[in-house]
């Protein structure tokens, strides 16, 4: 940065390295179980492979990188990367900030960056949007601010990273290419927007092959979650914009809105388009079907900046927004020490994230009892608890997906972990109105805690003529409703 930091940076310095300090303070302490989609990004890292069947592997890949470097597969372990990869898309965001509006408002976009709702929970849970908040801050990063061959290599590195973790990567492009027919700042060299999409195609590449050699799998899911349906749902799109508030923050999402229909000088008349297509494409997706409200994460790396330059001027709403926003990044890495405790009519409030782990290893404890070598099932989140304990507490116990269904692929479990050789004795654990038609008496588990303990779940022992005929099963394999 020219001529040093100035006083405004120095703060912001302070408040990310202060937050990300106090995010990873509190993660050995915190008590929050995986969730089903946590659990099944550990195996990705257990694998090391090169796609997986719901979203590219990178989020499994810096799990096992934590793993390795601290020797435990505990939960919070695995979420060590995310307060990092967040304070380090701060900072990208700052220096973005900088380039385009000057040092006091790339503070602040650093700054309002990090204590941003969505940032605050992408910081201590894992998720596939975090790593693509980084990777979409350097891409913007290396295509206003490294000129040259060398730094449209750089962008093209940065596409790449962060299309390994999620598809939405791409949302923001169409707003790249309105900013660079409107804005002269953000404006490349045809040579050059080249060797970003070609640099970015190579990097990417083992990915496609993937999907190639799985039936296209992870881009079935998405087109599946995709689901439109014809029929537009406009309520469906407002409930989506609403969710914004809560994602961004009040003020700052309100602040967001004033800035994208402002006149802006070149620079940040460029980020406006790129900011506003995360929003419209998942918009969009909520008319026509429905729509998570973290989809648009990607909005808020260039929506930060923006926010910020609208702030700037406003210190007293500017210090209002952050205290907001900062009182929710302060809390919630306390909020995740109390999952066991937090109730609402007798019910953890976490429910996603409390006695999944007792349901796995009460069906491990019957498998031991049975002298069972072998577990399958064909409920994903059962799958995901059961692979995590086993591999971590039960090594000797296999867990398999039970295989043959038609339509398709289910889970990540039905793609790479299917029953196929593997023998007896053999458990089998779900729901009981999915159990097997040849499955012999079940036995009911007692109700525990959270969705999945909440959930009728039983277990049998499968004979092995039984698990014979599961190995070739198919929708008469399975009892009637």
């Amino acid at each position: 940065m020219p001529n040093g930091i100035c006083a405004a940076e120095r703060r912001a310095l302070i408040l990310i390295a202060g937050l990300t300090v106090w995010r990873l303070a509190w993660l050995p302490a915190s008590d929050m179980e995986f969730y089903v989609d946590e659990a099944q990004y550990w195996l990705w890292g257990q694998e090391m492979a090169f796609g997986a069947w719901s979203k590219p592997p990178l989020v499994g890949w810096l799990i096992r990188a934590a793993n390795e470097l601290t020797g435990s597969d505990a939960p919070w372990v695995a979420r060590l990367p995310w307060p990092l990869v967040h304070a380090a898309a701060a900072l990208a965001v700052m220096a973005l900030g900088r380039i385009l509006a000057g040092p006091r408002a790339g503070a602040l976009a650093g700054a309002v960056y990090a204590a941003l709702p969505a940032v605050s929970v992408g910081a201590i849970l894992i998720s596939t949007d975090s790593p693509q908040m980084l990777a979409l801050a350097l891409f913007l990063l290396a295509w206003v601010g490294a000129p040259g061959m060398g730094g449209a290599a750089l962008a093209g590195a940065a596409l790449a990273a962060g299309m390994w973790s999620k598809y939405a990567m791409l949302f923001p492009l169409p707003g790249l290419a309105l900013a660079a027919w409107i804005d002269p700042r953000w404006r490349r060299p045809w040579a050059q927007v080249a060797v970003v999409a070609a640099m970015a195609l190579v990097l990417f590449a083992p990915n496609i092959w993937w999907n190639i050699r799985h039936d296209m799998a992870t881009v079935r899911h998405t087109t599946q979650n995709a689901d439109w349906q014809g029929a537009l749902n406009l309520a469906g799109g407002l409930r989506f914009l609403a969710q914004q508030f809560a994602v961004a923050g009040p003020l700052t999402f309100a602040a967001l809105l004033a800035a994208l229909v402002r006149r802006w000088p070149s620079g940040l008349r460029g980020l406006i388009p790129i900011a506003a297509a995360p929003l419209a494409v998942v918009t969009a997706q909520a008319v026509q079907s429905q729509a998570n409200a973290n989809w648009a994460a990607g909005a808020y790396v260039a929506g930060a900046v923006l926010m910020a330059a609208w702030l700037v001027p406003r210190p007293r709403l500017a210090v209002l927004a952050l205290t907001l926003n900062g009182v929710m990044a302060l809390a919630l890495p306390v909020i995740g020490t109390m999952a066991q405790e937090l109730r609402r009519d007798a019910r953890p409030i976490l429910a996603r994230y409390v006695g999944n782990q007792a349901v796995a290893d009460a069906i491990i404890t019957a498998a031991r009892d049975s002298k069972a070598r072998l577990v399958v099932s064909d409920d994903r989140a059962l799958l995901a608890h059961l692979t995590w304990r086993t591999r971590t507490t039960a090594p000797d116990i296999a867990v398999r997906a039970v295989p043959g269904r038609d339509g398709p692929i289910p889970s990540h479990y039905d793609l790479t972990w299917p029953l196929r050789t593997e023998s007896g004795p053999a458990l089998w654990a779900g729901p009981p109105d999915r159990a097997p038609a040849c499955a012999g008496w079940m036995l009911h588990l007692p109700p525990g805690e959270g969705d999945l303990g909440r959930r009728d779940l039983a277990w049998s022992a499968l004979s092995r003529d039984c698990l014979d005929s599961l190995r070739r099963l198919g929708p008469a394999g399975i009892r009637a409703r």
